[in-house]
């Protein structure tokens, strides 16, 4: 290449960039891992806070897991739980039926087809996964709420541009 070699850095091409140039690039993407590190720590609760929920919610991890499905994907057959959680039909209705007893979930008909039960959360139910599982959480709102709307598009502008270069899970 004219001008210089190309270079690379943690399988980054700097093109004709210089050395120097392509150390200060890597000083800049060490100091943004660790901004990003920070950002999501802080938007974690503290492990008091997470203790707290926990001894105040009275809900075992497989009763978690199915809150959590819900909570993203709403209402929800019985079968498909059982699916996506890799046990039996009954063990998913026995774990729902004390969750419907906590007043965390509730059943209720299919308006496409009767004949289907679907389960979904109460608002009960959706507080404690937004306690328990901080992600869900209204941290971060609170923290973007802070920022001016230039902020929050170039932010936005930037994770869009982040979620693009990293590997779909």
């Amino acid at each position: 290449m004219p001008g210089g070699s190309q270079l690379t850095h943690n399988g980054v091409a700097f093109g004709t960039s210089s050395r120097t140039d392509m150390m200060e690039h890597a000083v800049e993407l060490e100091e943004l891992a660790e901004l990003l590190r920070e950002t999501v720590i802080r938007l974690q609760p503290s492990s008091e806070e997470i203790s707290a929920a926990w001894s105040s919610a009275q809900v075992t991890m497989q009763q978690l897991r199915i809150m959590t499905i819900l909570y993203h994907d709403g209402p929800t057959k019985v079968s498909d739980l059982a699916v996506r959680l890799g046990v039996s039909t009954p063990t998913i209705t026995g774990i729902l039926d004390r969750l419907v007893r906590q007043r965390l979930s509730f059943r209720m008909s299919d308006h496409r087809d009767r004949r289907v039960v679907l389960n979904n959360l109460t608002q009960d139910g959706r507080d404690l996964v937004e306690r328990l599982l901080p992600a869900h959480g209204s941290q971060a709102e609170v923290a973007l709420g802070r920022l001016s709307v230039r902020e929050r598009n170039q932010l936005s502008d930037s994770l869009r541009a982040l979620l693009r270069a990293m590997p779909a899970s």
